[in-house]
């Protein structure tokens, strides 16, 4: 039910709580506000890019920021169903997988 109910509750503007710890870390966005300063943001992201190597894309991902493209709040609504069920399975799996033989 909160699955369901999350993207209808949920801003839209503020980072999720993924980049907002990235941005407050960098001092891009203070820890407890939702302030983001886009210019800091940015410089903050291409230091990593420069430290790291790696960049900030997301074309790869399956449900890019928690929605499936092109389908508005019922994508947001199925990624959120579907990414809870497939941890779900997975968590089961693991159970399964590692279980002791004599339960």
């Amino acid at each position: 039910m909160i699955a369901v109910a999350a993207p209808f509750l949920a801003s839209g503007n503020p980072p999720d709580g993924l980049e907002s710890a990235f941005f407050s870390i960098y001092e891009a966005k203070p820890f407890m506000g939702s302030e983001l300063d886009e210019d800091a943001a940015g410089a903050a992201e291409e230091q990593v890019i420069a430290t790291t190597g790696n960049d900030f894309s997301y074309g790869g991902a399956l449900m890019p920021d928690y929605s499936i493209p092109g389908m508005d709040k019922t994508g947001e609504v199925l990624a959120v169903v579907i990414g809870t069920l497939l941890m779900l399975a997975l968590v089961f799996a693991v159970a399964k997988v590692s279980a002791r033989p004599d339960n």
